[in-house]
């Protein structure tokens, strides 16, 4: 099986802003403006590939992203960067033969989300800035018979304010 993960960071709004600036209001007030706001998603290799899918059963594997941001809000997401619609959304390919069943993913001990819609849920949610806060992203397989070929499927990772 072949793997590739794509990884993206989306920041939805952001408006080239002067840095900080200092301004006085002729009293005692002070302010100041502060920009732009800052996104980082770093995406590690997986932490073994899917093996070859020998019988029937579920499979797995796992990255790690570290996520760093200015904003009080964050999400993290994962869909199918292959295709947009049809049936291979979500399912590994390979050629023209697809899986049953979609590739499933979560973060921490949340139910795993099938990747076969177009907009997936959040895996996982922060409130507040954050600076290279760590998660794992784990990926489920289940096959129900013996698959041949070399399957794939690009993932589209996001860290955005909204949902992607």
């Amino acid at each position: 099986m072949q793997w590739r993960i794509v990884g993206s960071v989306i920041a939805a709004g952001l408006v080239a802003a002067p840095g900080a600036a200092a301004q006085t209001d002729g009293d005692t007030g002070v302010g100041g403006v502060v920009g732009p706001n800052y996104y980082e998603l770093i995406l590690s290799q997986p932490k073994a590939a899917f093996s070859t899918f020998s019988s029937a059963k579920t499979y797995s594997t796992s990255f790690d992203v570290l996520a760093t941001t200015t904003e009080n809000r964050a999400l993290l997401s994962v869909v199918d960067g292959d295709v947009a619609s049809g049936a291979k959304v979500g399912r590994l390919a390979s050629g023209s033969k697809l899986l049953p069943e979609p590739l499933e993913a979560r973060v921490g001990s949340a139910s795993f989300t099938p990747l076969d819609t177009t907009v997936g849920e959040p895996l996982a949610r922060w409130t507040g800035p954050l600076a290279r806060e760590a998660a794992t992203v784990k990926l489920r397989q289940k096959v129900e018979r013996k698959a041949s070929g070399s399957y794939r499927k690009v993932l589209l990772v996001t860290l955005s304010t909204d949902v992607p």
